[in-house]
């Protein structure tokens, strides 16, 4: 797999402790087009029924399982009710990510969920919990402000590289 073999590289290359940051939506678990709405709403059962998408979840596991690495999901909400829903569904479709490794960050809108979220990893980098993050979303403004504000303390890859 690409991702795994690109992982092994960095680890190679890198004497640092690694963590990896995987976002959710769009990554794991479906994003459809149009469902802001339901979002915004705070549709009940939105992210329990989500589709799980398990090419990029197999390929996790694999990595997980391989790569001697801490290994997180980072995903917004805007409201605790969804960040509930969405550690259950982790629980059901991805039962290796550890619970203490579950971060769901609060924001209102997508300019500050981008900032969270690198805050997010900025805080782990500075708490010497990691030393170089990797991160995996679909998004290309947040792996650009990633590499933008973390700089060389952050790998930013998007999701198409966990599909072969």
């Amino acid at each position: 797999m690409y991702l795994l073999e690109e992982i092994k590289k960095i680890i190679e290359d890198n004497s640092k402790k690694i963590a990896i940051f995987v976002d959710m939506d769009g990554v794991v678990a479906d994003y459809r087009f149009g469902e802001g709405e339901n979002i915004k709403s705070n549709k009940p059962g939105l992210y329990l029924n989500k589709r799980p998408i398990y090419t990029t979840i197999n390929n996790l596991q694999r990595i997980n399982e391989k790569i001697d690495c801490e290994m997180f999901i980072l995903s917004s909400c805007l409201y605790k009710e969804q960040a509930k829903e969405k550690s259950l569904w982790l629980d059901k479709y991805m039962p290796f990510i550890k619970q203490k490794h579950k971060i769901f960050v609060l924001s209102q809108n997508f300019e500050s969920r981008k900032k969270v979220k690198i805050d997010k990893i900025r805080e782990k980098l500075n708490s010497n919990e990691c030393e170089l993050a990797i991160l995996i979303d679909d998004t290309h403004d947040i792996l650009f402000l990633a590499l933008s504000e973390l700089k060389e303390r952050v790998i930013p890859f998007h999701v198409i590289t966990l599909i072969d």
